[in-house]
């Protein structure tokens, strides 16, 4: 069975974004808190290799408590960061997310084994011991091994990737989809039906976050909690034109514009 999707003008992004705002105004140290502690798990799982597959299983659940959280602010009510963890006492959906968790790191792993492909002369170069990163001749060595086709393939290959992800954690959670390879197709063919306000919010993003870089990071523990709800939003607008009352994630009264209306 399909999973509809709805379309949007390219205005629609920057709604998504300034709703993201007005619901992270609601409650904003909470969504900090929550969105430091998955950054944390996803550095430390970066450290420390024996935590990376602990860490691909627990992002999943994080994102969905994160998600969960936004859900319940929209509804007016009020959430504390160990609204963070729900989804792991959340019966009925914890398979799902344990899916996703399994496929992506599936496909991390292949993106890896593909980039090992492409790349393989790049990284002998690298791996050698008298390579020098520092010297301009190395340096030239190792480009030569690059291609502009190789870097459009392994570009590609991420941007599917990410695009076929990107929904997943909130189609399984919350539209409660188990067909895994009907999420990650209906994931990426919203960047194909929305490409225009998709282009949009993440334009905003990007921007956003150049103009951070300059001011030590600090502003980021601000903006991408932001981004994240608004990101939601997105979801929401696009699967969920109706907000969820209460446990009930079927039907109800639409949410009130000071709430973050997503229905762009």
């Amino acid at each position: 069975m399909s999973i509809e999707v709805r379309t949007f003008k390219a205005d629609a992004g920057v709604k998504w974004f300034k709703a993201g705002w007005e619901i992270f105004k609601l409650q904003p140290l909470t969504f900090i808190l929550m969105h430091l502690l998955i950054v944390i798990i996803s550095f430390l799982a970066l450290l420390l290799p024996l935590l990376q597959v602990v860490g691909a299983f627990v992002t999943p659940f994080l994102m969905a408590g994160f998600y969960q959280a936004v859900l319940t602010k929209q509804q007016g009510g009020t959430v504390s960061q160990a609204d963070i963890f729900k989804p792991f006492s959340n019966k009925g959906n914890r398979i799902g997310l344990v899916r996703v968790a399994v496929y992506q790191m599936a496909a991390g792993i292949l993106l890896a084994l593909l980039s090992n492909f492409i790349f393989a002369d790049a990284y002998a170069v690298i791996s050698s011991q008298t390579f020098d990163p520092q010297n301009q001749s190395h340096i030239a060595d190792l480009l030569a091994t690059i291609s502009m086709g190789q870097v459009a393939v392994f570009l590609v290959a991420i941007c599917v990737y990410l695009t076929a992800f990107a929904y997943a954690v909130p189609l399984v959670y919350f539209q409660k989809q188990s067909n895994m390879f009907q999420v990650l197709k209906t994931s990426f063919m919203v960047f194909y039906h929305n490409m225009a306000p998709l282009s949009v919010y993440g334009l905003i993003c990007a921007v956003l976050m150049v103009i951070c870089i300059p001011l030590s990071f600090i502003p980021l523990l601000v903006l991408m909690p932001i981004c994240y709800i608004s990101f939601f939003v997105s979801f929401q607008a696009i699967f969920m034109p109706v907000v969820p009352k209460g446990d009930d994630q079927t039907k109800a009264p639409e949410a009130p514009s000071q709430s973050g209306r997503f229905d762009a």
